[in-house]
């Protein structure tokens, strides 16, 4: 029944549908938010129109992109398209799927690390469009909202109130970042100096983040920074590894200091179907160890070496210089699925070790099957070639978001395979207060790591349930190394 209710008032309500009205860009301005809305109403599309908040629940589902005029949007729920948002702010909640793109056009896009955009966030804040509904149409007229006709300014607050997405781990501690956005000509090129304290070490790292217009068809995105490594970021994001070094001491990642230079010129080619990004660049960094020596305080496991207490491995000192190769690749509509693959060329590496090529790949599938059921599959893998191959490139596996039988990293080097399937089925009959139906979840993994040559696979089954992000998991190793695990697992779409 709430399905039901949730849909009728998508469809019907105060809402306005394609077949009901129609929407004009009259005076498109120079910007581009009259492209973005006129390629969303050319296909099959949702309006909703007004003045006053709209909120779409996680068990809601929109077929076909989604416009909103004029109304502050709060978004949970899956949309087979893109969410464009006209007037207001959109406000990504978790849960929310997308499809397509997120787009305000004289808003902001205020994201969220649980939930997916398949095709990227963009916030058009120095334009906007004027509504006016007569006749059975909605009529768009161009205004600017830029510094000079009191709109946006220069010079703002970076992140919520110049705070950046704080983190948490074994050895920096607390990491907390504050800086200032410096826009100029509507977005065209963004500067973002920022410092970080990291509890830990003391001390405060400076970095300056620069980046061209997101969606153009070309853009440079580069970083210049002191910062905290890792090469275990593919396992769990950001505020889930820091969640779980906080709670229960099991940070999923090893870590390396570096002074880094690096910058990309990235190429936009977006279809009706996929969005492929390939790239260029380099980078430069100096490179050095970091200790951990269980010092940082967690609820659980504050003594166990083998979380929170875990040694960090240490990497060799010294300068690494590399050309980048690579490319990012997201389809568009109901299969959701993303190809990450990068290529490093060093030229440079500290002293006992040798140059090197390495290439990572990282994807993501979620395919829709029988009824609401759902089959999920990722995979990543590293191959490196070289004589003496940086540990500042090695990559780790074992527990956390990989191979649960394993310890925690357990198994690193230069080679990695990492494969895994899920099959979720809702239990529908059940539906829990804003998290909707509890999924089972039925899982299959196998990966290995190594120096050269990989050794032998370990293979493991799951079964679990759970709600949104967590469940509870069941999990057995069938080949490899024997052993078996019960406990809270977390899965989240890097789309």
């Amino acid at each position: 029944m709430r399905r039901l209710l949730a849909l009728a008032s998508l469809l019907f309500g105060t809402a306005a549908t394609v077949d009901a009205q129609v929407v004009v860009v009259r005076d498109a301005g120079p910007g581009p938010g009259a492209t973005i809305i006129r390629r969303v109403v050319a296909a099959p599309h949702t309006l909703r129109a007004g003045s006053t908040p709209l909120e779409l629940s996680r068990d809601s589902t929109v077929v076909g992109s989604l416009l909103v005029l004029g109304r502050p949007t709060y978004l949970a729920s899956q949309v087979q398209g893109d969410v464009v948002v006209v007037g207001a702010d959109l406000f990504l909640r978790p849960g929310a799927d997308v499809s397509g793109r997120a787009v305000a056009i004289g808003g902001t896009v205020a994201e969220t690390s649980l939930g997916r955009v398949a095709g990227g966030v963009e916030s058009l804040r120095d334009e906007s469009f004027a509504v006016d509904s007569t006749g059975g149409q909605f009529v768009l007229d161009y205004r600017s909202t830029r510094v000079d006709d009191g709109g946006e300014p220069m010079f703002q607050l970076a992140g919520t109130m110049g705070l950046k997405l704080p983190k948490y781990d074994r050895v920096d501690g607390v990491s907390l970042p504050v800086g200032v956005l410096v826009q100029l000509d509507n977005h065209l090129v963004e500067l973002e100096p920022y410092v970080t304290y990291r509890s830990r070490l003391g001390v405060v790292d400076g970095a300056l983040e620069v980046r061209t217009r997101n969606l153009a068809p070309y853009r440079f995105v580069g970083r210049a920074a002191r910062d905290t490594r890792t090469n275990e970021a593919w396992n769990y994001a950001d505020l889930i590894n820091s969640l779980a070094t906080l709670w229960a001491g099991s940070d999923t990642r090893n870590y390396f200091r570096a002074d880094v230079g690096e910058g990309r010129v990235i190429r936009r080619v977006e279809r009706d179907a996929f969005i492929l990004e390939p790239y260029v660049g380099g980078r430069f960094e100096r490179v050095y160890p970091i200790t951990a020596v269980g010092n940082v305080w967690s609820v659980l496991g504050r003594d166990d070496v083998e979380r929170i207490a875990r040694p960090n491995p240490l990497v060799e000192a010294g300068h690494i210089g590399s050309a980048l190769l690579g490319a990012r690749f997201r389809t568009l509509g109901a299969v959701a699925s993303r190809v990450d693959l990068d290529v490093e060329q060093g030229f440079s590496a500290p002293a006992g070790t040798s140059t090197f090529t390495q290439l990572t790949a990282d994807a993501e599938v979620e395919l829709p099957t029988f009824r609401t059921h759902t089959l999920s599959m990722r995979a990543h893998g590293v191959a490196t070639r070289g004589d003496a191959v940086p540990m500042a490139r090695y990559a780790y596996l074992g527990k956390g978001g990989t191979l649960r039988t394993l310890n925690l990293l357990e198994q690193g080097g230069t080679s990695l395979l990492f494969l895994e399937s899920r099959y979720l089925i809702p239990i529908e009959k059940i539906q829990l207060p804003k998290v909707g139906a509890p999924v089972l979840t039925l899982r299959d993994a196998f990966g290995a790591a190594g120096v050269g040559d990989l050794p032998g696979l370990q293979h493991e089954i799951g079964i679990g349930i759970g709600v949104s992000v967590l469940r509870v998991e069941y999990t057995r190793a069938v080949a490899g190394r024997s052993g078996d695990e019960f406990g809270v697992g977390i899965s989240m779409p890097r789309f």
